[in-house]
């Protein structure tokens, strides 16, 4: 990857609000890491590339888990994803519909996941999740990242040894099953990678939480 890594969405405050209520239609595929191509030849390099899209792109990215269990934006972390309802970006900076071409606003996901574990950061040291999440409507192609009008998980992975505090695994997986797509765990070394991952291993050492579940 050439690109220098950056967080996971954008430094300001530019995503989401809940929208239509519904889950998301459609599979992400087996194991896949997109189903989907926002355009006729995928992510291009260069200017954004903006398409509408009734059926959904599927790309990968973190969650903090809120303290009643939900899916919290990472770098937004006053926006919480509702199981059963459609998350609808808006660009709180300005004010015009999101994603905009010449904005950063939108609803983040990587292509692939390894393209999410080198540019993901910004993870703090609570419960993590990673995943797969369906983007739809206004979908801007922008390199390294999807920007999003709409979206829904569709699939989740908690990452093992990043719950802290009385929270157990299994307390967790069970809340995120309210969103009613597959729920599994994943290993810190699987779900991000450098700089990151090593500084969630210290972090549940310090906290005697191990890597392991309950």
């Amino acid at each position: 990857m050439g690109a220098p890594r950056r967080c996971q969405g954008p430094s300001g405050p530019l995503s989401g609000n809940p929208g239509p209520s519904g889950p998301l239609s459609g599979n992400p595929g087996p194991s896949g890491p997109l189903s989907g191509n926002p355009g006729p030849s995928g992510p291009l390099s260069g200017r954004p590339v903006v398409r509408d899209r009734s059926e959904p792109v599927f790309g990968w990215r973190y969650w903090h888990l809120s303290a009643n269990g939900l899916l919290r934006s990472v770098t937004q972390r006053g926006i919480e994803w509702r199981p059963g309802q459609v998350l609808r970006a808006v660009c709180l900076e300005i004010g015009h519909p999101a994603p905009a071409e010449r904005c950063n606003c939108g609803i983040y996901a990587n292509p692939d996941l390894e393209a999410l574990r080198q540019h993901g950061l910004c993870l703090a040291p609570e419960a993590v999740v990673v995943g797969q999440v369906g983007l739809w409507g206004r979908v801007v192609v922008d390199e390294p990242s999807y920007r999003g009008e709409l979206a829904y998980p569709a699939r989740l992975s908690l990452v093992i040894g990043s719950v802290p505090g009385p929270t157990t695994v299994a307390a967790a997986l069970d809340g995120l099953a309210a969103y009613g797509v597959p729920v599994s765990t994943m290993a810190i070394a699987d779900a991000v990678g450098g700089m990151s991952a090593d500084m969630l291993r210290f972090q549940a050492m310090s906290r005697g939480t191990g890597t392991t579940g309950p």
